[in-house]
């Protein structure tokens, strides 16, 4: 009976699971789905406001025009003038068509005889002088002798293309610029765009689509809205996302992507998905089988070990989601070269290699964590919450710090590195070291990047006179041999994400923060950057700082890795409390603190870390090292909790914050609840060292 129990029980999950499977399966689909046309919609919106801004920026550029002329040229000057500025500007005057140039657009002359805007755009046209392709924008003016007239820029549509237009999926994915009407503005040039099509609405005509669906979509097309349409299109089925440009224009950028390449990929995650589902379910059924045939002698170990088996299931299915999300290249780069080099070290037995993989593998996690830090750091710049810190540092031996940094990126890239190691009067001053090593690797990062193989990037700091008693004056200078830099970028090369435009074509990666970032500390700092560049001729970035003058610390009882045995010695009567929850942070923080001598005791929570403290008898604890974001009570509420405990050590007992949360709002918060001071993760050596010495010495 129990045999026949067994077997029925195994169908009965084997049915199960396969309901389960379809059901999940189809889920999937359904997510991937929506994934996808959020993820098209959301490039679609960006490749729309680039061209936003490349179009606004040029409507500034007119306007700007007009008022620095309208009101002091009159007509004559006006056809001298404007010929020896941007050539794609062009010159129409209203009525006195004597005055009119004679390579001016005939369309466009038509048009704006007609138009009663004082700005816009003209769709799409052949030249009647040049022969090619081509749309305008222009801006109505009128000069200081009455005479009205437009200034009006000209575009190539297929530059346009080249900068704006967007491709998908491998490059299946494709996109026009069209106006409300369908009419194709601006043709990419992609294998799959039909050339013979005018409109946008010939690719799904006579194609077996539903007549009111294609009609809801031209309405939506004509109406400038937002939105996305499936329909049939040479034997496939087509996705069709769309997005307005700015407001006052009536073009839509498309993008179109074949419905057979999304459900490749989602047939593809979902075999390998399915696959690992179908292991751990057999795994499953062994272990109930197994449950069954030993009259459950071994319940609680099973039933563990199926925790277990649903858990790593869960985390599938979590890590297929994180899969799905897109991750820019900027991100990539370094975590492939992390990944990379533990790959290469684990499988190298050379301890000189395995050296060199650890020294690529920091620079690489730098790097990502620079990124991190540069997109919240232009968040808090944004909100005005950046705040420095002032600290006791060594100039010089930043300087060969940060140097040291950059040093084997350049050497891999084919660079000459020249440089001077700094010899300052005033070595010791009071300064921000984390935002000072900051600007400076903005400034030779750049130089690395837009300098070629075998190019030279010469670095070097000196003091100069101070304009204030007690206050050093330092410059920081960084040539290179690079592509240099064009003379009308210099002019908003600080502004927040800007990149030269022979910079992107380059594919040299950056989300163009770190200048505006280093003018913006510089600004707080009272400090002052100045480039001198031509293209093709390199660049010469010279920074100027103003620090307050410091006296040499002495550094005998500096804490170095060399110095443990002395850590030992000093601090083998302290008893510190580590509170994380996190494993891998944990076994970080006491490897880190083992060096130093002391004794180590361990709670995963708050609330476990008050539950401690309450037990043991006053002056037990010497530090704690507080994590911030935990389960069950937070750092913050074990911090308040440990100080009003009626105790007299626990009100000087050192609390000290280690936590992602690195902002200085995250700073201020910690030192509210009661804590005595904030380490940001990931933490070092040195910074667990100079809080031990601060509380025990």
């Amino acid at each position: 009976m129990r045999k026949k129990w067994t077997v029925f029980s195994v169908f009965l999950l084997t049915f199960l699971f396969g309901v389960g499977t379809w059901f999940f399966a189809d889920g999937v689909r359904e997510q991937i789905w929506s994934s996808s046309i959020r993820t098209i919609t959301e490039n679609t919106h960006q490749g729309a406001n680039a061209l936003n801004l490349q179009l606004v920026s040029d409507f500034e550029v007119l306007e700007k025009i007009w008022e620095n002329i309208g009101e002091t040229y009159n007509s004559n000057d006006l056809l001298s003038w404007y010929k020896e500025t941007d050539p794609s500007i062009m010159l129409y005057f209203t009525e006195d068509l004597k005055l009119q140039d004679k390579n001016n657009d005939e369309a466009v002359k038509d048009f704006l005889s007609k138009t009663t805007m004082e700005f816009g755009m003209i769709d799409s046209h052949i030249n009647s002088m040049s022969g090619e392709k081509v749309f305008n924008i222009f801006v109505r003016g009128a000069l200081a002798d009455g005479m009205e007239a437009y200034l009006v820029k000209e575009y190539h549509t297929k530059e346009i293309a080249d900068q704006f237009t967007l491709s998908f999926y491998n490059n299946a994915g494709f996109s026009y610029l069209v106006n409300r009407n369908g009419e194709i503005m601006v043709r990419y040039a992609h294998k799959n765009s039909n050339k013979t099509n005018n409109t946008l609405f010939e690719m799904i005509s006579g194609q077996g689509n539903d007549e009111i669906i294609i009609e809801k979509f031209k309405k939506s097309i004509y109406n400038l809205r937002t939105g996305w349409a499936k329909f049939n299109y040479e034997d496939d089925k087509f996705l069709f996302c769309y997005e307005p440009l700015w407001g006052d224009s009536d073009w839509l950028l498309v993008s179109i992507v074949p419905e057979s390449v999304i459900t490749g990929q989602t047939a593809q995650l979902l075999r390998w998905t399915l696959l690992f589902v179908g292991l751990v379910a057999v795994i499953i059924l062994i272990i109930v089988a197994i449950f069954y045939v030993n009259k459950m002698r071994e319940n609680e170990l099973h039933t563990k070990e199926l925790e277990e088996a649903l858990e790593i299931a869960d985390q599938a299915n979590q890590a297929k989601g994180r899969f799905l999300m897109d991750m820019s290249h900027d991100v990539r780069t370094p975590l492939n070269a992390i990944l990379g080099m533990v790959e290469v070290a684990k499988k190298n037995p050379d301890k000189e290699k395995i050296d060199d993989c650890l020294k690529k593998i920091e620079v690489s996690g730098l790097e990502l964590l620079s990124l991190v830090s540069n997109v919240l750091d232009m968040s808090q710049i944004e909100q005005g919450k950046l705040i420095l810190k002032e600290e006791t540092i060594s100039l010089s031996k930043l300087f060969e710090d940060t140097v040291e940094l950059i040093r084997h990126r350049a050497q891999d890239l084919g660079l000459i590195l020249k440089y001077t190691p700094a010899k300052l009067e005033h070595n010791w001053v009071t300064g921000d070291p984390l935002r000072i090593r900051q600007i400076m690797l903005n400034i030779i990062s750049n130089a690395v990047k837009y300098t070629p193989s075998g190019g030279t990037v010469t670095l070097n700091l000196t003091e100069v006179k101070g304009s204030e008693e007690g206050t050093g004056c330092y410059r920081f200078y960084c040539k290179d041999t690079g592509i240099g830099i064009n003379p009308e970028f210099q002019k908003r090369m600080f502004l927040p994400f800007e990149r030269e435009r022979n910079t992107t074509a380059s594919k040299i990666s950056g989300i163009g923060a770190g200048l505006t970032i280093t003018k913006n500390l510089l600004d707080l700092m009272t400090g002052t950057i100045h480039v001198e560049s031509q293209p093709d001729q390199g660049a010469l970035f010279t920074i100027e700082f103003h620090f307050k003058i410091e006296e040499d610390p002495r550094q005998e009882e500096a804490l170095d890795m060399d110095s443990d045995c002395v850590l030992q010695s000093s601090y083998d009567q302290k008893r510190v409390l580590l509170v994380e929850d996190n494993e891998i942070n944990m076994e970080i923080m006491e490897e880190l603190l083992s060096m130093t001598g002391v004794q180590i005791e361990k709670a995963v929570d708050g609330q476990e870390a008050v539950q401690l403290v309450q037990s043991k008898p006053s002056g037990y604890y010497n530090l704690i090292f507080m994590d911030i974001q935990m389960p069950v009570m937070d750092g913050y509420e074990a911090t308040r909790q440990i100080r009003k405990m009626n105790r007299s050590d626990t009100e000087k007992l050192p609390i000290f914050a280690v936590s992602a949360n690195a902002l200085a709002e995250d700073v201020k918060n910690a030192l509210d609840s009661g804590m005595n001071g904030h380490i940001p993760k990931p933490v070092d050596f040195d910074s667990i060292g100079k809080v031990l010495k601060q509380c025990f010495q």
